[in-house]
């Protein structure tokens, strides 16, 4: 009942038949803190929906430095490697606490994608709304200071500063650990005085 409920609640899917299919075909996975759900370059043969946990997308730099690419946080956000489903993947993604997430195989969503329309449009709209997450967070990184990405990402990725080692923070941002550590203390200081 726990999955049917997150397709017609949380994607709020309205096609009793589409709903009973994909929560026939779903499965709940779940991953310890540490664990590597994908790598970099495999295909992954299933989607996946985060419903509760923390994920991390981190790609490696041409020296192999982990470069944090995003982080998956939010209830029903879809957790995808690549933007073309069933290629291979883009970044590595890992668990940053014990998570648990809805799996799905492409060998069944793919078809749907394909014929129904419903699954179309809900396609669409995570794939616009990630793209504008994307475009933002590079906007952020090019044209904010350091300061300014830190107090971006207070505000936009609310309450992960708790959450997430802070040197994952630090690369999201690009900025070094010791350079955030700086700035979290002058943000601090600034509001004190206020």
């Amino acid at each position: 009942m726990e999955i049917q409920n997150f397709y017609t609640e949380t994607l709020k899917i309205s096609d009793t038949q589409l709903v009973q299919t994909l929560a026939e075909n779903s499965q709940i996975k779940v991953i310890k803190k540490g664990d590597i759900l994908q790598h970099i370059g495999s295909v992954s043969t299933a989607l996946y929906f985060l419903m509760k946990g923390l994920l991390r997308g981190f790609l490696l730099d041409v020296k192999g430095k982990e470069v944090t690419d995003c982080f998956i946080y939010a209830h029903g956000a879809p957790v995808v490697a690549s933007i073309d489903l069933g290629a291979p993947s883009l970044i590595c993604i890992e668990a940053l606490e014990d998570s648990e997430l809805i799996s799905i195989p492409f060998s069944v969503v793919l078809p749907l994608v394909c014929t129904n329309m419903e699954l179309v449009t809900l396609y669409n709209r995570l794939l616009s709304n990630s793209l504008k997450m994307h475009w933002e967070n590079k906007t952020a990184l090019v044209q904010y200071t350091a300061t300014e990405r830190y107090q971006w990402f207070l505000k936009n990725y609310p309450g992960l500063i708790e959450r997430v080692n802070h040197k994952y923070i630090a690369s999201f941002l690009g900025v070094t650990p010791v350079s955030l550590s700086r700035i979290r203390r002058m943000v601090r200081e600034k509001l004190k005085l206020k």
